[in-house]
């Protein structure tokens, strides 16, 4: 049976800005954990969900352009590439890209027991982006995430983590806002448009840029 991974460590990836997505920094224990639980997290377990993905691919490939993105309601930058200072979540393992957040689906980390607890494979809570060299965004993947409050809210206390495409959701605990309370979660990334050396579904991508 495959366990979802925990996503822990000693530091947690801050940036200046209001509704600022941090991690983590999971370097050694996370690096580990992935090890023992490669079946989540490798490349090669997609194995049965590649019609999906490729829908997927050709669903969202005009998010793209940031602009066709804000229309389709990926509005709010987590955190925003044009504030002063910032940049994306990092790790020895990678980077995670800056996100794209659709908030109607994510919901508020503020009162995550309220949040929206369907998880649908053709619809990503969020979008990820790397920033280019000339400034431009570049899309590079789509993240599913969903607040452990409101997991369990509708399957009741201690219910098994969620799974989409086939793959378990790592479980995270940590702040969505600066000085902000951690709030347990789940969730999961998925590189369908730029290939993750350490698979589609490791949330660390070493190539990505920021």
């Amino acid at each position: 049976m495959t366990h979802p991974v925990k996503l822990t460590g000693s530091g947690i990836i801050t940036s200046p800005q209001g509704d600022s997505s941090m991690y983590r920094n999971a370097a050694p224990v996370l690096a580990a954990v992935i090890l023992l639980s490669a079946s989540a997290c490798n490349g090669d377990s997609i194995s049965g969900t590649d019609t999906a993905i490729n829908k997927l691919r050709s669903s969202y490939a005009a998010y793209n352009d940031v602009a066709k993105a804000n229309t389709a309601g990926y509005t709010v930058w987590s955190p925003d590439p044009a504030a002063a200072g910032a940049t994306c979540a990092s790790a020895p393992e990678g980077k995670m890209g800056y996100h794209l957040v659709n908030v109607p689906l994510r919901g508020s980390p503020a009162s995550p027991q309220t949040g929206d607890a369907i998880i649908d494979p053709a619809q990503p809570e969020m979008l990820l982006y790397e920033k280019k060299s000339d400034g431009t965004m570049s899309l590079v993947g789509v993240e599913w995430i969903v607040f452990k409050a409101a997991w369990e809210r509708e399957k009741g206390a201690g219910a098994a983590a969620p799974t989409v495409l086939g793959q378990p959701m790592l479980f995270g605990d940590h702040a969505f806002v600066a000085g902000g309370p951690s709030v347990p979660h789940y969730e999961l990334h998925v590189w369908i448009f730029k290939d993750n050396p350490r698979g589609m579904f490791d949330p660390w991508h070493p190539n990505v840029t920021c």
